[in-house]
């Protein structure tokens, strides 16, 4: 009985270790939860059991430490986060939190990941966390934030940082440029740059092309100037590039086509999942292989010809070369892009026909051409029978049945203009009039000859 009793003894006090949080992190939390419940800070009935590893949104490790804490409520300023020495990831997004960012969070050495965004944040991102060695996720975006420059000197010293959401964050900025920077060797780990619909002004930062693991770039809805650098086509991860309404000008560069995670394979495909899920075009992911590769230049004031060498981007699933001024044909080379979903070329310049080489596109499920100058039957077949007739309004030079408007009968190669009908007809009735009058003058002249020789005649018998 002894032996049984101490045995019982151990397999009781061991669970209880296993699943009783941390004293100090359980009354942190607790009251974490009466300063961010508003109106009513009562403690609800799944944050009342005595082990706080169990409560709605914390995470504990075998230790019964807590890693991971994702909570809603008012003023995160007030709460102190430095009791939490294991926290690895919080996840406060998509709530109604107020007030500057907590400095406490920079206490927390083990921190890895932080969400919150879609938040009422205002002020700007704590110095202080330029001295978190582990932490490599970031996502602050739709708040109310300022300085941005300020902010991404503190988190170019974040070594290990690998995604950066800051979208609609800040307003009216200029872009951090090379000259705010001044350590241009960071970032060396950032797989995502989101900084879009902030109305930054300047010119696209030439120390992005240096990031050699970036693989996501958003910077769209900005108020960026100048021309799309060439050195995008030399980075080496870049798979997704939204610069989408912005006020650059000049060509697509060619160089575009050479960007290597769209043309081989042979790319880094890592499938594990990061620190915390992230919302992309108001999808959720976990890891970012399953993006859908896209390059995104609509809504800017672009010109000349598309480069053929998009055609290299195998890869691709969207292209967006919406609203610019692009002219030219249409390269047959995008048949080439056999994985991809989604072609918008619409409120251009583009000349010629529709190449029926796009007929290839077995994925294509968006495809526009509206209002640009195009002519010519709209291809039959394929993905093309599953078009609209918006895909193509605006474009009175197209015909076809998706247009409800009959095309020309097409030429047989110009045989009719190698036979002259008309000058034939002329010389078979130039015939028909010159058989009579010829032998009308044969006859007269024969009839005169005989009578001169009739006459002579008589005069010899006379």
């Amino acid at each position: 009985m002894p032996i049984f009793f101490i045995f019982f003894l151990f397999i009781l006090i061991s669970s209880v270790h296993a699943l009783s949080c941390n004293k100090l992190e359980h009354d942190s939390l607790l009251s974490f939860y009466k300063q961010i419940s508003v109106p009513s800070p009562e403690i609800p009935l799944n944050w009342s059991s005595i082990d706080c590893c169990k409560w709605e949104g914390v995470t504990c490790n075998p230790e019964s430490r807590v890693t991971h804490l994702s909570i809603s409520g008012g003023e995160i300023a007030n709460l102190d986060f430095s009791p939490l020495k294991k926290l690895e990831a919080i996840d406060f997004g998509n709530n109604s939190f107020v007030g500057n960012i907590p400095v406490s969070l920079c206490l927390c050495r083990s921190l890895i990941a932080v969400r919150l965004a879609y938040n009422q944040l205002t002020g700007e991102i704590p110095a202080c966390m330029a001295g978190l060695k582990s932490f490599s996720h970031l996502s602050l975006s739709y708040n109310f934030l300022s300085n941005v420059v300020g902010a991404f000197r503190i988190l170019i010293r974040c070594d290990h940082l690998s995604v950066l959401f800051l979208t609609g964050c800040f307003n009216d900025e200029p872009v951090p440029n090379d000259g705010h920077l001044l350590h241009l060797n960071g970032f060396q780990n950032l797989q995502i740059l989101s900084l879009g619909e902030c109305k930054l002004k300047g010119e696209v930062p030439s120390w992005i092309g240096k990031l050699k693991k970036l693989k996501v770039l958003n910077l769209s809805y900005n108020q960026i100037t100048g021309t799309i650098p060439k050195w995008l086509g030399s980075m080496p991860s870049l798979f997704v590039l939204n610069i989408t309404r912005n006020h650059l000008t000049g060509e697509l560069p060619r160089e575009i086509g050479n960007l290597n995670a769209l043309v081989s394979d042979d790319a880094d495909s890592n499938l594990s999942n990061l620190a915390l899920p992230f919302l992309f075009y108001s999808l959720q992911y976990n890891r970012l292989f399953n993006l859908p590769k896209g390059i995104k230049v609509g809504n800017n004031g672009l010109s000349g010809n598309l480069p053929a060498e998009l055609g290299n981007l195998r890869l691709l699933t969207e292209l967006d070369l919406n609203d610019n001024y692009f002219n030219g044909s249409i390269p047959n080379e995008l048949s080439r892009l056999v994985n991809l979903e989604k072609l918008d070329m619409s409120g251009n310049h583009l000349t010629g026909e529709i190449p029926e080489s796009l007929k290839k596109l077995h994925f294509l499920s968006h495809f526009t051409v509206a209002n640009n100058d195009l002519e010519g039957e709209i291809p039959k077949g394929g993905q093309f029978d599953t078009f609209t007739n918006t895909s193509f309004e605006g474009n009175p030079k197209l015909c076809g049945s998706v247009l409800q408007k009959n095309c020309p009968p097409a030429s047989n190669g110009g045989e009719d203009e190698m036979l002259p009908p008309a000058p034939e007809e002329e010389e078979s009735a130039t015939s028909l009039y010159t058989i009579p009058f010829g032998l009308g003058y044969s006859v007269g002249f024969f009839v005169v000859v005989i009578s001169l020789l009739f006459r002579s005649s008589l005069k010899c018998f006379n």
